[in-house]
């Protein structure tokens, strides 16, 4: 499976229809996203989130509830898939939402957790955790470790089988997953699936930042999301739970599955990531979209390509929990 990386990706022109999404909202003139007070900005993703996806496949039923966390009780959102009958545990996704550290909630990623439990027929918890500038780091970290060992712990009493777990995220999600999963370490985390991660700080940018620069992220909103997130504490520029490249502990993850989109800053980190993870011996697909942009998996009502990004993790999930 490690074959499947290749030291060069596909290229290809971005999608048509994702390069007119991003004309008309560079015609519009909003203020960047990094102007606006925090909750402005969360609630314009949550807005964008919910205008731009197509409506998310039947699922059986949602449930919200919280979970102990290291600050307080945590929220969670619980989704059962349609089943056939059977009472057979399903196994169970843990999934991070992205958003910077800073933006996103269980409602930015509603349609993406429906849709992923739709087609992976896994029972999905997501997890709201504590978001920056209010709470920096390690407080998502944290968060993310808690809600893990809970879904462990507690995965038997909500009809999934505790011994099949996975963790997913997508950006600032991906690299929570990737920690959650290396701290707590179980045998029965199966699976680590990751769209488009963050894996460096944007004052080290790759080749990919200034090639894609304004397509969707920016380097001004990349600056505001990690300043926010490190809330001025320089030493976490080193810390493995925040610079994966740094980091070099990949050996104990549980097999994996990357995503990487060709117009998007984070391709080229992303990319690397998931070649230190396979030299580290796990066994890793990763999955490039050489006509994507960042944010995609919420944008299917303008491009299929962030539901093909959804359906084939859900595929690699079905096969690896």
């Amino acid at each position: 499976m490690n074959a499947a990386i290749k030291p060069m990706l596909e290229v290809a022109d971005i999608d048509p229809a994702l390069a007119g999404f991003l004309a008309q909202a560079a015609a519009m003139g909003n203020p960047p996203i990094e102007s606006l007070p925090p909750p402005i900005a969360r609630q314009i993703y949550r807005d964008m989130a919910n205008n731009l996806g197509l409506p998310a496949p039947a699922v059986g039923t949602v449930e919200d509830t919280t979970c102990p966390g290291p600050a307080g009780a945590l929220p969670l959102r619980i989704y059962t898939p349609l089943t056939n009958g059977a009472n057979t545990p399903l196994p169970v996704l843990l999934f991070l939402h992205g958003g910077g550290f800073v933006i996103g909630d269980l409602e930015t990623h509603d349609k993406v957790c429906r849709t992923l439990c739709h087609h992976t027929g896994m029972l999905v918890v997501a997890v709201d955790y504590r978001l920056a500038p209010e709470h920096p780091f390690p407080a998502a970290t944290d968060d993310a470790e808690a809600a893990l060992r809970w879904v462990l712990a507690h995965a038997t009493s909500l009809g999934g089988d505790a011994n099949r777990i996975a963790v997913v995220g997508d950006s600032a999600g991906a690299q929570l997953a990737l920690v959650a999963a290396r701290r707590v370490q179980a045998a029965n985390v199966r699976a680590l699936g990751m769209i488009y991660p963050v894996a460096q700080h944007p004052d080290e940018p790759s080749a990919s930042y200034p090639e894609n620069e304004g397509k969707f992220l920016t380097m001004g909103v990349m600056q505001w999301f990690m300043g926010s997130y490190l809330g001025g504490q320089t030493e976490v520029l080193q810390h493995p739970d925040y610079a994966l490249l740094k980091s070099g502990r990949f050996e104990t993850l549980p097999a994996t599955w990357v995503a990487t989109m060709g117009h998007d800053p984070l391709r080229d980190e992303g990319h690397v990531l998931a070649q230190r993870i396979a030299n580290a011996g796990v066994a890793v697909a990763h999955q490039h979209y050489p006509s994507a942009i960042h944010a995609c998996i919420h944008f299917t009502a303008v491009s299929p390509v962030g539901l093909t990004v959804m359906t084939d993790l859900a595929q690699w999930l079905r096969q690896s929990v």
